[in-house]
């Protein structure tokens, strides 16, 4: 017989309790679920599928994590230790095993992998047909309402890049090709982010690959605000338009690490969700500006990430600066851009029109990439009060929105004319709190 030291036995018998306190918890799942916290509506998961984060403080591992509550572990999030992706056991509901973590200190959270979508991945999207033409492309309306002439006259976007998460991009289209940089595919797990079809209905919703070419026409328009800027293709989400917060977060970690100066994230899911929040938070003391999608149910339910603390939520308005029936409101909103008919690139090197707050927000991420590469000591809470603080009141032409759609709708000429003058900057408010920059508590 091996004899132990005290330390050993204690520890022993303490992993033991634990095991037998999940083991209880396990059977009271049930109960739990039923008393936890509602989830949003409209809200979805993978139900075998949950990710935890530990607590540095307790000293516990994710083995120990594991023995309690019967889970495994699925993937560590490389660049941010303690995140975990974890199965759970027997076909347990990953809501009712995050609830039963809730109240463990050894953790700092737990909740199901959230699926999150592009908004325009439904029915109720936007999408004209194919084109080879390019000339709608950089004559449209969007193009004069927001002064990318005179943007562009002083910056072009050539020191930023810009990290486009969403269904991959066509790495051959003549408008794109040359802006691309080295990209990842998280679904497939190689450097080949293309945004490609599979000819099947994976969501079982009745519309097959509804979200093909979704990330082709987002690269698109960053392209066209900052035509010199770089673009870092990252697959997160299918072709049904379906991703979930961990391959998101994955993408979002994989950006940071490669050194991008803005992320697009145009898409979101009504969850409340601490991973996307530790990402973002995480993403913006790295230095990059994030930018989200508020969503297209004509509601003002928040949406994640981009009601988020640390991220710029996009909201979208047509040509005459009013607000379409599909696009989000609310005061979580920071601003609008054109969303409605956008003519942007899609994959077999052509062009459509779209609309939607997917296609509003990479006109602010192109904004982000032109101050970025002209101020580039600025960080995300100084660039994000330029952009706000040169937005157009939209109150006058949306008096049933007032207060509601941000700060209002983005004038990237001014932005870029207010930077230019060389004289020392008084910024004004800012959407980002003083936790989105490394430094600030």
């Amino acid at each position: 017989m091996r004899i132990g030291t005290r330390a050993s036995i204690i520890r022993a018998r303490s992993h033991r309790l634990l095991a037998a306190i999940g083991c209880m918890l396990l059977a009271l799942l049930p109960a739990l679920g039923a008393a936890g916290h509602a989830l949003a509506a409209g809200a979805t998961y993978r139900t075998s599928q949950v990710v935890a984060r530990l607590n540095p403080a307790s000293g516990a591992t994710i083995d120990a994590i594991n023995a309690t509550y019967g889970t495994s572990t699925l993937r560590q999030l490389a660049g941010s230790p303690g995140i975990y992706l974890l199965q759970t056991p027997g076909g347990k509901d990953a809501q009712l095993i995050a609830e039963a973590m809730a109240t463990d200190l050894r953790l700092q959270f737990a909740e199901p992998n959230f699926i999150a979508q592009p908004p325009e991945a439904d029915p109720i999207r936007i999408k004209g047909f194919g084109s080879a033409d390019p000339a709608p492309y950089t004559g449209q309306y969007a193009a004069s309402m927001l002064g990318l002439a005179r943007a562009q006259a002083i910056d072009r976007g050539q020191r930023a890049i810009v990290a486009v998460i969403d269904t991959g991009v066509q790495p051959r289209h003549p408008a794109l090709q040359a802006a691309l940089v080295a990209g990842y595919d998280m679904l497939d797990g190689d450097a080949q982010p293309d945004d490609t079809t599979n000819g099947i209905d994976d969501d079982d919703d009745g519309l097959v690959d509804e979200a093909a070419g979704h990330g082709t026409h987002v690269a698109g328009i960053i392209h066209l605000v900052a035509p010199a800027a770089r673009i870092m293709p990252l697959r997160a989400i299918d072709s049904d338009g379906t991703g979930d917060e961990f391959a998101i977060a994955r993408a979002i970690d994989f950006a940071i690490s490669h050194g991008a100066n803005v992320i697009n994230l145009s898409l979101g899911t009504p969850a409340e969700s601490a991973l996307f929040k530790d990402m973002a938070r995480a993403a913006t003391r790295a230095g990059a500006v994030v930018v989200a999608a508020a969503g297209n149910i004509g509601s003002s339910q928040k949406q994640y990430p981009a009601a988020t603390s640390c991220v710029l939520a996009i909201t979208a308005i047509g040509p005459a600066d009013i607000k379409p029936d599909f696009a989000n409101f609310g005061s979580w909103v920071d601003v609008a851009a054109p969303g409605v008919a956008i003519y942007s690139t899609i994959p077999q090197d052509a062009y459509a029109y779209w609309g939607g707050t997917s296609m509003a927000t990479p006109f602010v991420a192109g904004q982000a990439a032109l101050i970025h590469s002209l101020r580039p000591a600025l960080n995300p809470r100084e660039a994000a009060a330029v952009i706000v603080g040169s937005a157009q009141s939209l109150d006058a032409a949306n008096p049933t929105y007032s207060g509601e759609l941000g700060y209002g709708r983005v004038d990237i000429g001014a932005s870029m004319a207010l930077l230019a003058a060389g004289s020392p900057l008084a910024f004004g408010p800012t959407p980002l709190s003083g936790s989105c920059v490394a430094g600030d508590a």
